[in-house]
């Protein structure tokens, strides 16, 4: 609109320009249905036609209006409450700062940091076909030829609160159950450390430390699925350094089910590596683990104890067809057990090779001698495509690998693709404890068309054999689709 200058009696521009602007301001349930649908930029023209008001003092007027209207909101925030005076945390309003978004692996942040939310998730759906020598399969009678499974479906959320606390939740849906993986709260404020508590897993080997995202083949090498601990609810002490990792921790037993007549027995864990090479395009590790558990129990008549079953299991290098070798039978009558592992890593440039040595000693009642387990694996990998493996000296596990030039219609490369090889060897024949022992070689080949999908094809031989000598070989075919976000 065109406001020309005209000057008037000063009390009278003063008192029609509040009149004006508490017009302008008032909340529209105090105004009558015709005060509504006054045009304010008109009356305003109209007050600078008559002298009462200058343009100056218009635009000086909206101005401090507008000024008035942004700290209101600041206070409020962008959202009203929708219950004044009381606090009802649905229709609490949710301040007004910025918050930076991030798409892909969605999260939100302050600006600054001090708080931070994510969601992430990840979907394993397998697939396998078994070639049993019928001549040779001891193993749990007639098993099964081929099967399907969602391995993993899991959903979690994750963040920082003010800075210094840590939080994590997140579930499995597998199988007909809902399990807990990561349940914790953990506090980051110490120099270079944290300290949490929670469920999630206990400290033990690089293998089994390593998320089951970065596994470089389908299931974890054959001696860390059988003899590797569980996730368990404890205390966590954790460094975080830039060349080196120390874990300590003491954790209950049998996750998160509860038995009022089981005492459910405790562990004491320890977990060390340290990178003397962690450049770029290269690293090397060395590390290891020890873990004592003592085994859970029931209180019979009198002192004695019952002391619950030892599951220490592993299979095929599936689970899509349940062909379970090594630890078919669980261990009876164990008072507690220890556990170490010794772990070596090296990468240099798109080859890397890792390797690990496990044992358990198992300590059993009644007199029964103690059982010795153990195992070892050594694999060795090539990213065809040039990327480098990701390794993160800070935990002594491998991170998540870089596509160079993604596959899509858009991008137009090849993805990253990487052929593994491993050997995998365990013994669990030991004294009168039938477990079986078994050779087990794998070949891999994985396709990464983006970061969050992989598709992993694995070609494996399984040689078990049983306490007696019997002998039971099979090829395995796997086949898994995996999504993370």
């Amino acid at each position: 609109m065109q406001l020309s200058f005209q000057t008037g009696k000063p009390r009278l521009r003063a008192a029609a320009l509040v009149a004006a602007f508490a017009a302008w301001v008032m909340p529209a349930a105090s105004l009558t249905a015709d005060t509504r649908d006054i045009d304010v930029s008109v009356l305003l023209e109209v007050l600078v036609e008559k002298g009462i008001l200058t343009d100056a003092e218009v635009e000086r007027a909206l101005e401090r209006s507008r000024r008035r209207a942004e700290e209101a909101a600041a206070r409020v925030g962008p959202v009203a409450d929708l219950r004044p005076g009381v606090h009802y945390e649905p229709a609490e309003p949710m301040g007004t700062e910025p918050v930076p978004t991030r798409v892909r692996k969605f999260g939100v942040e302050t600006p600054e940091g001090r708080d931070r939310f994510r969601i992430r998730g990840r979907l394993m759906a397998d697939f396998a076909y078994v070639d049993w020598d019928d001549a040779q399969n001891t193993i749990d009678g007639d098993m099964a030829r081929y099967g399907s499974i969602i391995r993993r479906a899991r959903l979690g959320v994750l963040g920082i609160w003010n800075y210094d606390w840590e939080w994590q939740m997140e579930v499995d849906f597998r199988d007909l159950e809902v399990r807990f993986a990561n349940a914790y709260i953990a506090y980051l404020g110490w120099d270079q450390s944290r300290f949490a508590i929670g469920h999630f897993k206990e400290p033990f080997s690089m293998e089994s430390s390593t998320s089951s995202r970065r596994i470089t083949y389908i299931e974890r090498a054959t001696p860390v699925d059988a003899y590797r601990p569980d996730r368990e609810l404890g205390f966590l002490y954790e460094t975080i350094r830039p060349n080196m990792y120390v874990g300590l921790g003491a954790f209950g037993g049998d996750s998160v089910v509860r038995n009022r007549r089981v005492t459910e027995g405790f562990s004491l864990a320890g977990r060390a590596s340290f990178a003397p090479i962690n450049e770029e395009d290269r690293f090397l590790h060395i590390g290891g683990s020890a873990n004592y558990r003592k085994n859970a129990y029931r209180q019979r008549e009198g002192r004695n104890r019952e002391y619950l079953d030892v599951r220490l299991r592993s299979r095929l290098g599936t689970r899509a067809v349940d062909g379970r070798m090594i630890g078919l039978n669980d261990i009876p009558n164990v008072k507690d057990f220890s556990r170490a592992a010794l772990e070596f890593a090296k990468g240099w440039g798109p080859f890397a090779v890792q390797g690990e040595y496990l044992w358990v000693d198992v300590n059993r009642d009644f007199g029964l001698e103690s059982l010795t387990l153990e195992g070892w694996y050594a694999q060795a990998s090539w990213f065809l495509t040039g990327e480098t493996h990701s390794y993160r000296a800070e935990s002594g596990d491998m991170g998540a690998p870089m596509v160079n030039n993604p596959f899509g219609s858009r991008d137009g490369g090849p993805g990253a693709w990487q052929l593994a090889l491993r050997y995998a060897t365990a013994d669990s024949n030991s004294r009168d404890y039938d477990g079986h022992a078994m050779d087990h070689w794998t070949l891999g080949l994985n396709w990464f068309p983006i970061p969050e999908i992989v598709l992993k094809l694995n070609y494996a031989y399984v040689d078990a054999e049983n306490l007696g000598g019997e002998r039971t070989t099979a090829n395995v075919f796997a086949f898994r689709a995996q999504l993370e976000f």
